[in-house]
């Protein structure tokens, strides 16, 4: 299989807090046609130098697929990147003695021969689209929602919960964990072999959903407009009314050649 798209679109915003801690790769205007790896991060804000965190994570695993011809990344492959990224966190640390603690959210998308895996550690988001219907997404890793998972809570209770915004896994290390973080977090990894033309992916840091739910992101992206009029629109939705940075990847599917059966989707 080999997935074409259309020519991504990106947009990050500092919101209404002082600084933006949210970083994409490519960066904003750089990615074209042939790009095939898409990276999300957003720093943690209750921890320290969330915009430094969130840029040493994406940066090391650009650094870690260029070092390794672009692999297609499965469990193996994205802990090793998370293992590059771990170092250069401990490396900062040691720098900056200041900084106890710092962390990232990730998600990411790749596509490749096999289709597209989807890999994600707290809560940013990957959505695939198709005519207007959200046919699959990240969920994401908060406190809250394991609570519910477990019985705990409720799924209305998780709405207004003290502990809403509290994630349950990240890329997070402390200047106290001197040999290394301690049970470190699997990402959740779906490899996608069903993907079409015309499918969307839309990649968002939580800032987005401040203000842009299932049900308008599905309407916007199923609308008879241009990529840039869709982007714009979703970026008009929280101007002005974003508490948080809010950060996004819009990838249109413009077609795919078959060059293996396609399968159902699976994870590693």
């Amino acid at each position: 299989m080999q997935i074409h798209p259309s020519l991504p679109i990106a947009f990050s915003h500092i919101g209404q807090r002082t600084i933006n801690q949210d970083t994409l790769y490519p960066a904003r205007r750089t990615a074209t046609e042939d790009t095939q790896l898409f990276i999300v991060c957003d720093g943690m804000g209750g921890a320290d130098k969330g915009e430094v965190a969130s840029q040493l994570l994406c940066d090391s695993i650009v650094r870690y697929a260029t070092s390794m011809d672009c692999p297609i990344f499965d469990s193996v492959h994205i802990q090793a990147a998370l293992d590059l990224a771990y170092q250069a966190y401990y490396t900062y640390l040691n720098q900056q003695p200041l900084v106890s603690r710092m962390g990232s959210t990730l998600a990411l998308l790749q596509f490749h021969k096999r289709g597209a895996t989807v890999a994600h550690i707290g809560d940013s988001r990957v959505y695939q689209l198709r005519e207007g219907k959200i046919i699959f997404q990240t969920q994401d890793h908060r406190q809250v929602n394991d609570m519910v998972e477990s019985g705990i809570i409720t799924a209305a209770q998780a709405l207004t919960h003290p502990w809403r915004n509290r994630l349950s896994r990240a890329v997070v290390v402390s200047a106290a964990d001197k040999n290394g973080p301690m049970n470190p977090p699997t990402p959740d990894i779906t490899v996608l072999t069903d993907v079409r033309a015309g499918d969307y992916f839309f990649m968002c840091t939580d800032g987005v959903l401040e203000k842009i739910d299932d049900y308008v992101l599905s309407t916007l992206l199923a609308g008879d407009m241009p990529d840039q009029a869709k982007i714009g629109s979703l970026q008009a939705l929280c101007d002005g009314g974003t508490k948080d940075n809010y950060s996004g990847y819009l990838i249109g599917i413009s077609h795919v050649t078959q060059t293996e059966p396609v399968r159902s989707v699976n994870a590693f």
